[in-house]
């Protein structure tokens, strides 16, 4: 071999080592995440009723009657809400409708030491919305930073808005669903009348659930 072709030889190896190599298109990872809600209502009444009854000869006869009654209703419904964004990438998804709402406001003049009240109409976003940054990582594990949020009605008919809002950052099997955080709420209501007792004793519980799961 002459020293050109061993040069050429050299030459060629080194422009074969010095290509890069095929880049990796970046990973997609689903994360959807769960409101999980359930409540109980129990209520419990006792009353009493009476009155007379006239007899054909004119005479008069009490008529009393007492009762009871308890009833428990049971409810559950799940919301959830799902993105998927790469490998190291964010994503941000809001599923919501504005509602109006009237608002009432106070201003006082520190001057004049008056105040007058101003009435107007807000625009609130009700629904569900999810902020999330992921990163895939070794032995199956995905690290997930999340902010999600769900607002709705109140349940006694008010006009109030609920909200549940958990931010976190975890690191979390690939494909399990896991628990982030919950809440729980509990009312008990006890109202009498003529006659008759009434108790109402509501609980609930919110969770928030979270399932991470790699795209191939």
């Amino acid at each position: 071999m002459t020293s050109r072709s061993m040069l050429l030889g050299i030459a060629t190896l080194t422009v074969l080592a010095t290509l890069p190599a095929p880049a990796q298109t970046p990973r997609n990872v689903r994360i959807s995440v769960e409101f999980r809600q359930s409540g109980t209502t129990a209520s419990q009444g006792g009353g009493a009723s009476g009155g007379v009854i006239v007899t054909e000869r004119g005479g008069v006869r009490p008529r009393g009657r007492a009762g009871a009654e308890s009833r428990e209703v049971r409810s559950r419904s799940t919301t959830g809400v799902f993105t998927l964004v790469q490998d190291g990438g964010e994503a941000t998804l809001v599923v919501a409708t504005q509602v109006p709402q009237a608002e009432v406001v106070f201003y006082r003049d520190y001057v004049t030491g008056q105040g007058y009240v101003a009435s107007g109409v807000v625009f609130r976003d009700v629904g569900t919305s999810l902020k999330v940054r992921a990163n895939v990582l070794p032995d199956r594990q995905v690290r997930v930073r999340l902010t999600p949020t769900i607002s709705w009605f109140s349940a006694d008919g008010a006009g109030t808005i609920e909200l549940v809002e958990a931010t976190t950052d975890v690191i979390v099997p690939n494909g399990r669903p896991v628990v982030l955080a919950g809440s729980t709420t509990e009312t008990h209501a006890v109202t009498r009348q003529i006659l008759g007792l009434g108790q109402q004793r509501t609980t609930g519980e919110t969770l928030v659930v979270l399932t991470a799961t790699t795209q191939p």
